[in-house]
């Protein structure tokens, strides 16, 4: 008996559960009519319908739906609303003049001059068409609609989807963005309102004054005023362009954070940086690279395009205005660009040229006579310069013109700096720049190559002049070496030496303070005689990268000796050594980079947001509006899917 009572159950069950089933989805089917001022049957083409007056309100999927007056098709399970509709849903509110809801599947199609849904945190959503879906709490929207909320941003789109239950919006197709001084276009933008945060979808663009941005993802969270942008993200103000895989931007504090691939095109400074992570800080402007940063600088000589690559382990670039810049700072710039326009033996030459006659000028050749007798001496002890202390100091206040300007800029890199140009390269521990003086100061055993010459010194200034290098200060135990052959160096040693640039080819070396010199000499092009020499002074002329003329001062002594088993210690200069295995052969020794094409014309012709769709919901004047009964005069309406 208990297992007849068991197979009955297990039976029943299956029966049991179908007639369950039915009776929710019955249920599910059910709206009904909570209220309403009168019902009528109507007969309409033999069929019969309900004439609900009210105003008059119905609960389907614990949506409320209230209309002044609605037809009900109960065989078909639809609803058509006329006259002051609205759907009411989970704080959730849609307005239309009609609606016709299809209970089978939960959708209602909401139509008007204006349909307006509005949800618990006042966005207003504004279209002539709305679908919207009471089992799930979706909205759809087609053929154009506007948004914006109780501060006045504004979203506009095509086509778009609410997700009440998630408090989201997706915004599709011509997407344009308005907010907190920001105008923004993109493909497609999700926004969380719970959140108060915008997802871009797809390719986007950003204006924001004269400043302009370009991503192909990213989000902006409006509470905290902050910016993440991704997937080749690039950003323009009026004298930069910056490039990087990863954005992050924080408008509250003007302060960026970059992220992989970084490129900054600076334009009034012909610089490029790049890095893998940086800083960014709009005002005052200050950009710091890590992570295998390098920096380019391009110029063009004699009509020939050159650039500057170099790099280090830290780069830090700053704007200031000139008024910002501590006062100590601008006199000391302003002091080294004065210096860096002295020649002190150029003047020693030039007076030299007037007051003695031609037959005893101190000129010897290299070349014919690498060893002067002391007789061509030139006693100038009561016109030589002051070298050292022309280097440090000067008495000349003039007003510089590049004081005058309203900006400074700043770069300083640490650790590890390398650079590489066509016509010169070097290393050092750090270096500086500013634009007072457009000076680039190298410190801790800095070296530079030219051709076959090795400048070395405590610390070394390059000058830079219209773009050009014009002259290269070595400060302190500077040393040139030569190379004659992988074996034979010739050499200059003293305290200072100043070298001296032609369209960028070294043209001219000055050396002062006590100078130690080895040359060495060929016959029949074979290396036979090494000079040794000392003197106060010396000047080296530079024709077809080959030493020309020397000139040399007081109080010389010279000494030959054939290099014939000379011992090879005897061949070198106390502290001399060759890095030639440190130089940077090539650019790529320095920065693997490739350089990006400045896209500022391509962003002038970017059309900015019109708003179109804001102008039709938010910007017209209010018609009259009309009766229940008369028509909406709306176009055809096509749904995304094409359908009508």
């Amino acid at each position: 008996m208990l297992r007849r009572l068991s197979t009955l159950f297990l039976i029943l069950i299956p029966s049991l559960l179908f007639s369950q089933d039915s009776l929710n989805k019955q249920e599910n089917r059910l709206v009904r009519l909570i209220d309403a001022k009168s019902i009528e049957k109507q007969l309409i083409d033999g069929r019969e319908y309900r004439k609900v007056v009210g105003p008059a309100q119905f609960l389907h999927n614990d949506a409320l739906i209230i209309c002044d007056t609605a037809i009900w098709d109960v065989l078909s399970n639809t609803i058509d609303a006329i006259g002051n509709v609205r759907i009411i849903q989970n704080q959730t509110t849609l307005f239309g003049d009609k609606i016709k809801y299809v209970a089978d599947r939960s959708v209602a199609e909401v139509r008007g001059k204006l349909v307006e849904l509005v949800d618990k945190e006042n966005n207003k959503l504004r279209t002539h068409y709305l679908d919207y879906y009471t089992k799930d709490s979706l909205a759809m929207f087609y053929n154009g609609g506007s948004m914006i909320n109780k501060k006045e941003n504004t979203i506009e789109s095509l086509n778009g989807f609410y997700y009440g239950k998630l408090e989201k919006f997706l915004f599709q197709m011509n997407v344009e963005m308005e907010g907190d001084s920001v105008l923004l276009s993109a493909d497609s933008l999700v926004y969380l309102a719970n959140l108060n945060r915008a997802i871009f979808l797809g390719k986007t663009n950003a204006w924001q004054g004269d400043g302009f941005l370009q991503a192909h993802g990213g989000w902006y969270d409006r509470k905290n005023e902050f910016f993440h942008f991704t997937k080749d993200a690039y950003i323009k103000t009026k004298d930069t362009e910056i490039w990087a895989d990863t954005i992050n931007y924080n408008r509250t504090t003007a302060e960026a954070e970059l992220f992989n691939n970084i490129q900054l095109l600076d334009t009034t400074q012909s610089a490029i940086l790049f890095a893998d992570y940086a800083t960014f800080l709009q005002k005052p402007f200050k950009v710091l690279l890590t992570n295998k940063p390098s920096v380019a600088s391009y110029t063009v000589e004699n009509g020939v395009a050159d650039t500057l690559f170099f790099t280090a382990d830290t780069i830090i670039y700053r704007t200031f205005l000139k008024s910002e810049v501590d006062s100590s700072t601008v006199a000391l710039s302003e002091n080294r660009y004065l210096l860096s326009k002295k020649d002190p033996l150029g003047e020693i030459y030039k007076k030299k040229q007037l007051d003695v006659p031609l037959q005893k000028r101190v000129e010897t050749s290299f070349k014919e006579r690498p060893i002067l007798p002391k007789d061509t001496v030139v006693p100038v002890k009561d016109t030589v310069v002051p070298v050292k202390d022309t280097l440090v100091s000067a008495t000349d206040t003039t007003i510089l013109k590049a004081a005058d300007t309203t900006s400074v800029k700043f770069l300083y890199a640490n650790k590890n700096v390398k650079f590489h140009r066509n016509n010169m390269q070097g290393i050092c521990d750090s270096l500086l720049f500013n634009s007072i003086d457009s000076l680039i100061r190298l410190f801790k055993d800095p070296v530079i190559w030219t051709d076959n010459k090795q400048l070395s010194s405590d610390s070394i200034q390059v000058v830079i002049s219209g773009g050009r290098i014009k002259k290269t200060e070595l400060t302190s135990s500077a040393f040139v070496a030569i190379e004659e052959d992988s074996t034979h160096f010739n050499q200059i040693k003293s305290a200072d030496i100043v070298a001296f640039f032609d369209l960028g080819e070294l043209s001219r070396f000055d050396a002062f303070g006590g100078v130690s010199i080895l040359f060495f000499f060929a016959e029949d092009s074979v290396l036979t005689t090494m000079n040794e020499k000392e003197c106060k002074a010396m000047s080296a002329t530079i024709l077809n990268k080959k030493i020309n003329i020397i000139r040399y001062f007081e109080g010389v002594q010279s000494n030959a000796y054939p290099i014939y088993n000379l011992e090879k210690e005897k061949q070198k200069l106390k502290g001399f050594l060759w890095l030639e295995a440190k130089r940077p052969k090539t650019r790529f020794d320095v920065s693997d980079r490739s350089v990006k094409s400045s896209q500022a014309f391509v962003v002038k012709n970017i059309e900015k947001p019109t708003f179109m769709q804001t102008s039709i919901y938010f910007g017209r004047k209010k018609e009259p509006e009309k009766k229940a009964d008369q028509p909406n005069d709306l176009p055809p309406a096509s749904k995304p899917d094409g359908s009508k």
